[in-house]
């Protein structure tokens, strides 16, 4: 099952142990080699400090919520060392430009879908520039495409094949 940033971006967090909301999603958290969501940022209504949702503390995405064990499942982001530096990195390749391999610019990322089975960024829903956009010509890039991430911007694979007897011999992307 696929869900986009955006529908991720409100979901209520719901306990089985009381079938009551115990947190609201704000924004995923994301390491950055490999754009695998390890966590989610949630805004607990009785607490002022967001708490982290673990990805393998979740036990199920519904479709209109997030369903954990109990509210045990979330917890203080200085708690978990291992993700510290990509809570103070703050990832998100929401509005990061995207260029080919050749250095030309494809436009800037507007959102993503997220496999909800390996948590992994599937695909990039890039739109183009001013012009672009006026004659509907936005992106949609997969994670196979990607060969590049950095904190300014996204390398992809340059679609664009010259000769068709080299369109077999594509390399292969180390985000596959």
């Amino acid at each position: 099952m696929y869900s986009l940033r955006s529908t991720l971006a409100e979901q209520p967090v719901i306990s089985l142990q009381t079938g009551q909301v115990v947190a609201q999603v704000t924004q995923p958290i994301l390491e950055v080699s490999n754009l695998e969501v390890i966590a989610f940022l949630c805004r607990v209504p009785q607490d002022k400090r967001p708490l982290l949702l673990i990805c393998r503390d979740i036990r199920q995405f519904a479709v209109d919520c997030i369903i954990v064990d109990d509210e045990d499942a979330l917890t203080d982001p200085d708690d978990i060392v291992r993700i510290d530096t990509n809570l103070k990195n703050h990832y998100t390749p929401i509005g990061k430009p995207v260029i080919d391999d050749s250095g030309r610019k494809l436009g800037t990322v507007e959102d993503y879908s997220v496999n909800l089975e390996t948590n992994r960024v599937q695909q990039l829903y890039v739109r183009g520039s001013f012009l672009r956009a006026l004659m509907g010509s936005n992106l949609i890039v997969d994670r196979t495409q990607i060969t590049d991430i950095t904190p300014t911007h996204i390398t992809v694979r340059d679609t664009a094949v010259t000769d068709p007897l080299m369109q077999d011999s594509l390399p292969e992307t180390p985000l596959s």
